[in-house]
């Protein structure tokens, strides 16, 4: 499970609401958290006075992530301040520390650093090799509040690779947090395929029939194996596209969490499953995605 757990923060509220939720995963298994901020050249005109300030903001730096670490109750914490682009510093001190879980919290944008966090966040999710913990604080939130409980995760899967590959990462998180899995597919609606205004009613039907009885195999199949793993299971197939389906199947099985694997190289957007991933971590607001790289990938 996770032994090294980076943070990135900017300074901000939003940024800091993951904490909550790494103590709580640190507290079950154990790992050390890693707070990093990156501090960049402000690019005046004089070589020595942007030295000067970035040692300034530097030691600023040090000290406010100091502080954080202070109330970091859930087992050791250290903190690395390093110069540089906010996502490249971040992905540097994933691979220094060897961090296998990165958790960073999306849209915050003031503080120390300036970051926004919307596209670091995306760059991040481009480049790691590591998981990547999404959360994105509801507004109001009380920011001290406890991390969230997980009792039940969602897992889309689609026969890849891919998809199978990121499995023993969820189950480990799943086994964890004491957190029960749900095994998703959907099948796309017939019309999203090309040429469906030829078929009959009677072939399309038999289409999606097929399509959902494969699913069915699929996720029965793979829920024995999970299962046989000690880890609670259940299934569900709806139709719907991709993204749609998983939000609204996130919201309508009450899961906490959404774990998706990715394997996209160079860019998310390049794979189907990457879109999918991707999508799912901008529109799916209220609730934390953990998106884990696999190997699966080819181009």
């Amino acid at each position: 499970m996770f032994k090294n757990i980076l943070v990135p923060l900017d300074g901000s509220a939003t940024a800091e609401a993951v904490l909550p939720f790494v103590q709580e995963i640190a507290s079950r298994s154990g790992a050390q958290i890693v707070l990093t901020t990156a501090v960049q050249s402000v690019g005046v005109w004089d070589a020595t006075m942007d030295s000067q300030i970035l040692n300034r903001e530097e030691e600023t730096a040090v000290q406010y992530l100091a502080s954080k670490a202070e109330g970091i109750t859930a087992g050791p914490a250290k903190v690395r301040v390093v110069r540089g682009d906010a996502a490249d510093c971040i992905l540097r001190v994933a691979a220094d520390e060897k961090a296998d879980l990165i958790a960073i919290s999306t849209h915050g944008r003031s503080g120390l650093s300036r970051w926004l966090f919307g596209s670091v966040a995306t760059k991040v999710l481009e480049g790691a090799e590591t998981p990547v913990l999404f959360l994105r604080p509801k507004e109001g939130e009380d920011k001290g509040a406890p991390g969230p409980v997980v009792h039940k995760i969602l897992v889309p899967l689609d026969g890849s690779e891919s998809a199978v590959e990121a499995l023993p990462v969820i189950e480990d998180f799943a086994k964890t947090m004491g957190a029960s899995l749900v095994l998703f597919h959907t099948v796309a609606p017939i019309a999203a395929y090309p040429g469906f205004e030829a078929a009959g009613a009677a072939a399309i039907g038999n289409v999606v029939e097929d399509l959902q009885a494969q699913a069915k195999a699929i996720l029965s199949r793979t829920a024995e194996e999970v299962r046989s793993r000690g880890i609670e299971v259940s299934t569900a197939i709806v139709l719907d596209t991709a993204v749609e389906g998983i939000i609204r199947a996130a919201d309508e099985l009450k899961v906490d969490l959404i774990a998706i694997g990715t394997h996209g190289r160079g860019g998310l957007g390049r794979m189907v499953l990457g879109s999918v991933a991707d999508g799912v971590v901008r529109r799916g607001a209220d609730l934390p995605c953990l998106v884990i790289r696999t190997s699966a990938a080819t181009s």
